[in-house]
């Protein structure tokens, strides 16, 4: 008795229809962000046999090499050291 209004409840609630959904009221498709592909490079540590793999981005990868350029034209461009006096 009790498994037929079990099965009696089950089919009346499968049984329903969802509403249909007009074009009108359909959500906007989503948009899909594109990821930038990233580009790995090895590279090489002073005093190890041990190569490191880094994955970085076109942009992060030119924003590292303009960091570093830059580095080294700061060294370069530097005063020189003020000299000891030798009281000669």
């Amino acid at each position: 008795m009790t498994s037929t209004i079990i099965l009696s409840i089950l089919l009346a609630a499968s049984s329903t229809t969802e509403p249909a959904v007009s074009a009108a009221d359909a959500a906007p498709p989503a948009v899909q962000k594109v990821k930038p592909k990233r580009i790995c490079r090895t590279t090489g540590l002073t005093g190890s046999r041990i190569a490191k793999k880094q994955c970085k981005t076109q942009e992060q990868w030119d924003q590292a090499e303009s960091a570093s350029e830059l580095s080294v034209k700061g060294k370069a461009g530097t005063t020189m050291p003020p000299q000891m006096s030798t009281g000669i």
